[in-house]
């Protein structure tokens, strides 16, 4: 079953890329079919709440289509809709092989080492790294960034509460995240012109983060220092940075001139960059010997992110043709005309509550984007883009059901909801409010 699964998966990559560059009724038709069966799959292989919530999706969507007796072409739209999300988050990981084999995440914990008698410091530093590695490793750089400091033997309350905040900074700029992705690429948004919105954003979080511990949560801390862990090349760490610079900096330089689907383009610049970066640590065998594994562990590996993805996009779609849009639609009018602050303020809460409560933030995101007009708000696309994500990113922090939750209370051994409740809850809803303000700023001030 697994290998099926992962062939299935990788020949579906090989069918959405040849319907990049040419179209037919035919290859729609096994595209869709394939996405079909994709997303059984991930059905199968899903755990916990995330697969209940993906089975449900499917069941009303189904149901809903076949009493509108809808048109071949919304089932197709609402099978793939999403699709493009799973290739680039199937892709992405492939840029940890190369820090892993060059072994930057080594050089990396002894410069952490250095600053681990000033806690304010430290916790800089921490959420620094994160700003590095977790922009072309994803969720993965939660577990990178513990093997470097895990010898460190920093308190839970530290740990549960820096890289809960260190990987959600990421997720309201990076487009190599399913968050920024999603929307920007639904919104039908340039990444290159999101990217100073998505900045900003992320500064703030790091700021209100950094303050709120330095100032108020660090006095509640005792910290068992350990020793330094090695020897730390420079030249090491330049090459890292100058990766990250230059794999970002060719997607923005490549997505006005080319004409491609967004995640598309991302994956063949992950791809391209990975391998010649392995060549150039000279580990092109090691390379491909790990990207040969990593491709036949997609599933069950990815199984819970993958059936989230297709089945709230297909849920997005056939909301969008039922009357219930057309009542969100008012909801959310209804707020834009009390105020925009209250409509981005009550956009960032609703979604965050919802999370909370085990709806994840794709489903919601994926409904509002399918269901909600910004033009009836009265707002910019780019005000709607910067609420959804600060909202994704305040979601990230209190879900019990998002995989950053899930990982730190795998690896600190501490309750989820003691992570989301007593350590991040003050933050999110400091965040929500700052985040709130300086979108209404921008709103204000730049896109009115």
């Amino acid at each position: 079953m697994k290998a099926f699964s992962n062939f299935t998966i990788l020949t579906l990559f090989v069918v959405f890329i040849i319907s990049q560059f040419g179209e037919g009724t035919i290859l729609s038709g096994v595209y869709a079919s394939l996405t079909a069966i994709v997303i059984l799959i991930s059905l199968y292989y899903g755990r916990g709440i995330q697969k209940k919530f993906g089975v449900a999706m499917t069941l009303i969507g189904i149901t809903v289509l076949l009493f509108q007796q809808s048109s071949f072409e919304l089932w197709i739209q609402g099978i793939t809709k999403n699709f493009p999300l799973v290739f680039l988050i199937a892709t992405v990981p492939l840029l940890g092989i190369p820090i892993s084999l060059g072994k930057y995440h080594e050089h990396l914990a002894d410069l952490t080492a250095k600053f681990q008698k000033k806690p304010h410091f430290l916790y800089l530093m921490v959420s620094g790294m994160f700003t590095l590695i977790a922009p072309i490793t994803n969720m993965g750089s939660i577990y990178i960034v513990h093997s470097m400091i895990e010898r460190l033997n920093l308190p839970a309350s530290f740990l549960g509460r820096v890289y809960v905040r260190g990987v959600s900074s990421v997720n309201t700029w990076s487009p190599y995240f399913a968050s920024v992705f999603l929307v920007v690429y639904s919104l039908n948004v340039p990444v290159y012109q999101y990217l100073p919105y998505g900045l900003l954003l992320s500064f703030f979080q790091v700021l209100i983060a950094y303050l709120l511990f330095t100032y108020v949560e660090v006095k509640t801390m005792t910290f068992n220092l350990g020793s330094s862990i090695g020897e730390r090349s420079n030249r090491k760490l330049f090459e890292l940075a100058a990766a990250l610079v230059l794999i970002t900096g060719f997607i923005f330089i490549f997505e006005p001139l080319v004409d491609l689907n967004v995640s598309l383009l991302i994956s063949l610049i992950v791809l391209l960059l990975a391998c010649l970066w392995s060549f150039y640590l000279y580990e092109g065998k090691a390379f491909f010997k790990e990207l040969k594994e990593y491709l036949g562990n997609i599933f069950p590996q990815k199984s819970n992110e993958i059936s989230l993805l297709l089945t709230a996009g297909f849920f997005g779609v056939v909301l969008a043709e039922t009357p219930v849009a057309s009542v969100i639609n008012v909801i959310w009018e209804g707020l834009a005309n009390v105020s925009v602050f209250v409509l981005i303020l009550g956009t960032i809460i609703i979604v965050a509550l919802l999370s909370f409560v085990g709806v994840h933030q794709i489903v919601t995101a994926s409904t509002i984007i399918a269901t909600v007009s910004y033009e009836s708000l009265g707002i910019d696309v780019m005000t709607m883009a910067m609420t959804l994500l600060s909202a994704w990113g305040v979601s990230v922090t209190v879900s019990p059901v998002t995989p950053v939750i899930a990982i730190v209370t795998s690896i600190i051994k501490e309750n989820p909801f003691k992570i989301i409740l007593r350590w991040n809850l003050p933050y999110a809803l400091m965040l929500a409010v700052v985040h709130s303000l300086v979108i209404y700023a921008i709103h204000l001030l730049w896109l009115s």
